[in-house]
Order: C-alpha cells, then structure tokens, then sequence
C-alpha cells in the first residue's frame, strides 16, 4: 500500500486553488444557477469534476479545456446518474427501522469506494463501470488512506458551520446571517479544494504517468 501525507495533498490542493480559483469558483457558482436559467445545468457537475483533475494532473487549466471534452463529461453525467439510481434503490430497500441516519452511513461507503471512478474515466485507463470497479479495488487495497481522505473533507465541510452554530446557540439573528453567508463562501472555497484534492489523492494512489508535481507528495 502506498503511504501517502493527507495535509501535504491539501497543501497541494490549497496551492492548486490559488492558481486556479477563477476556474473552479466560477463553474461552481454557475451550478448553483437554477435549472430555468441554465439549460447546461446537469452537465455541469461533471465540468468541475474534470476542471479539478486538469488542475490536478496540469498545474492549471482554463474554461475552454474543461468544457472541452464531451465525450467524457457525458461519461461521468452517467456516472452520476447510475450512482444517484444506487442510492434511490437503496433509500426504497432500506429496512423498516432504518432511519435516515443509517441511509446516510451505507451511501457514505458506497461513496467510499466508488470516488475514484470519474478520474479512471478521465484519464482513460477504463469505462464508467469498470471505472467503479477499478475504484473499489483501489480503496481496498488503500482504505485507511482513503477513508482519513474522506474523513478530512467531511470535517471540513462541517468546521465552516461552526459561526452559524455559535449564531444559533446565542439566539443572535446578525450572528446567524453573518454565519450564514460565511457557510456559503466556505463552501465555495472547500468544494473547489476538493475538486482537486481528490484527484491528488488518485494520483498519489495510482503513481499515474505525466503527474510529476503529484509524486512528490508521496511519502517513502
């Protein structure tokens, strides 16, 4: 198992950020457009999901190259799509006594093992499912790196909420709105680092040809 350092891949990734924040921020507040307004909406996941790995795999990309590339954007809408089916079939198969809360730790591990498929398809080395099957062989053969990865995004997504829970104890509305819109511009700027973290770490995982700056984040 390749030994890889979680706080040297967000360094990377907070690096990667500033380069490219106009990129990865700019897509990501076009998808929070409402579908009405922009007809491009459903592909769009798939163009920060590309974005992130250019990023990743390049040092830097541009709009025109992660719009570029139809054929494997549409490959991970379907990716998506088919993971957004498996977590519908088991929201309706879910036991009785099953509460939300269970629902949401099963989809976190199909999530677990499936979050490398986008980035076999990118790079070309598979299809979409065999993309998910070569994903689950690599989070297996890397689990505890991938699930301290994992672990490592969800704390984060969560710290920002910290303001608007302090807002929300002390009962003060300024608090609250202040916390608010902190959240919203935390997540822009943690869900952009995230779209090039987690290309990092496949990269650091699968040691793939021409990503030279990704190697040295490898420890050994």
């Amino acid at each position: 198992m390749r030994e890889v350092n979680i706080s040297q891949l967000w360094g990377r990734a907070w690096y990667l950020f500033e380069v490219n924040w106009l990129l990865l921020v700019g897509i990501l507040v076009y998808i929070l457009v409402p579908i009405f307004v922009s007809p491009a909406y459903i592909l769009l996941m798939p163009v920060l999901v590309r974005a992130g790995y250019l990023v990743a795999r390049q040092g830097q990309s541009s709009f025109r190259e992660a719009f570029r590339d139809l054929s494997s954007l549409l490959k991970i809408f379907v990716y998506e799509l088919t993971l957004l089916l498996i977590l519908w079939i088991l929201r309706r198969i879910a036991p009785p006594g099953w509460d939300g809360l269970d629902i949401l730790v099963v989809a976190g591990f199909i999530i677990l093992f499936v979050w490398a498929a986008p980035y076999y398809v990118l790079s070309g080395r598979a299809g979409i499912f065999s993309a998910i099957g070569q994903s689950f062989s690599l989070t297996w053969r890397n689990f505890s790196k991938v699930f301290v990865a994992l672990l490592s995004v969800i704390g984060l997504l969560i710290s920002g909420l910290l303001p608007l829970g302090l807002g929300l104890l002390v009962k003060a509305p300024d608090l609250i709105l202040a916390g608010g819109l902190f959240y919203g511009l935390w997540l822009l700027v943690v869900v952009s680092m995230v779209s090039v973290f987690l290309p990092l770490l496949y990269f650091a995982l699968t040691d793939e040809e021409g990503v030279s700056h990704s190697k040295s984040l490898r420890l050994g």
